[in-house]
């Protein structure tokens, strides 16, 4: 029996254009409207999909559409808000666009809100989905490398934005593993007066999709197991490297995936002889494939229950890990786990609190 589309909206077009393509070329969901602040860009986004109506009002959207599924696309201050609008509105799924939040008193809110009201959310932190950290997982199982006692991760961008990312990517190669401490450091370079604060994709002002970011910001966190790992980012990843580059240091070897267009995507040197040799079956051969997998993922996951590798809760370990960076520098302090700060830390270095 063929089970009746999911009726899907998107909200936030610069990124969810890619959502809506998604979710329109597979049978699971009907992509009913779209909506973003700048009617043009919905305008030319609907009409790419077809019979598509447009918004450029989120809450007349929800009320006029009902969607059970939202995908939640714009910057990130409006990430909680958006979700915890969708989850009240009935929607019985919400995708949102990485990060999760800007602070931890948003995630809880977020995660409250879609418990209480059934919707079922996940974060598109689509990486751990694509072929070469699936290989890469397997391998560490397989005990490739040996006993694991270090992971690096290095990119372009500010903690919150980029960082996550590397943070979502390297819990997924250790299993999930909850994190004991974090210790953390960032600085920011005085942004030009002169500039508009930025709420887009861009830094301008000294911020980044409505909020402020770092210029560098670098930090050490450990796993229960006492395997430990390094993010690197900004100003202060590793010269030449590109976005997304994860190594894996075992015992018996290492394994480097050298970010997101790399070919071939992930590396092996171990005790065999010859250095490093490319790592067979990890490669992607579409870079949608990911995102569709989950897509398909989260219908199962509404229509009929289990989990899903994106998980809302799984993004709220990583805010944690980032808010906790944050916070550590902050306080220059070591930050045991849970963390207990609420607010979004690097406001308050800012206003030297």
């Amino acid at each position: 029996m063929t089970k009746k589309p999911l009726r899907s909206a998107v909200v936030g077009l610069r990124m969810g254009s890619g959502h809506a393509k998604v979710m329109a070329a597979l049978d699971d969901y009907d992509v009913v409207a779209v909506c973003d602040l700048d009617e043009e860009v919905s305008r030319k986004v609907a009409g790419d999909l077809g019979n598509v109506r447009t918004y450029t009002d989120y809450d007349e959207m929800l009320a006029a559409e009902s969607p059970e599924v939202v995908a939640v696309a714009t910057p990130n201050t409006s990430h909680a808000e958006l979700t915890v609008k969708a989850a009240q509105s009935g929607a019985l799924g919400v995708c949102c666009e990485k990060p999760m939040a800007t602070c931890m008193e948003e995630v809880r809110r977020m995660l409250n809100a879609c418990r209480e009201s059934g919707t079922r959310l996940i974060v598109n932190h689509q990486r751990r989905m694509g072929r070469p950290l699936v290989r890469m997982r397997r391998l560490i199982e397989e005990g490739a490398v040996g006993d694991l006692y270090l992971l690096r991760g290095t990119c372009a961008g500010d903690v919150l934005s980029d960082g996550t990312h590397l943070i979502n990517s390297l819990r997924s190669l250790m299993a999930d593993e909850p994190v004991k401490w974090v210790l953390g450091q960032v600085y920011r370079e005085e942004p030009d007066p002169d500039e508009q604060q930025a709420d887009g994709y861009h830094t301008s002002g000294g911020y980044r999709y409505g909020h402020p970011v770092e210029t560098g910001a670098m930090a050490t966190f450990e796993f229960e197991s006492g395997v430990r790992a390094e993010i690197l980012c900004g100003q202060v990843r590793f010269p030449g490297r590109s976005y997304q580059d994860y190594e894996v240091f075992g015992t018996m070897g290492r394994l480097w995936r050298r970010g997101d267009r790399a070919e071939p995507p992930v590396l092996i040197r171990d005790e065999q002889a010859g250095g490093w040799r490319p790592v067979a079956d990890a490669e992607e051969p579409d870079r949608r494939r990911p995102m569709r997998e989950s897509y398909t993922a989260f219908a199962r996951l509404i229509r009929t229950g289990g989990t899903h590798p994106l998980i809302g809760e799984s993004a709220a370990a990583d805010t944690e890990v980032i808010m906790a960076i944050y916070e550590s520098a902050r306080t220059n302090s070591k930050i045991s786990l849970p963390l207990q700060q609420p607010a979004f830390p690097l406001p308050l270095i800012l206003q030297g609190r």
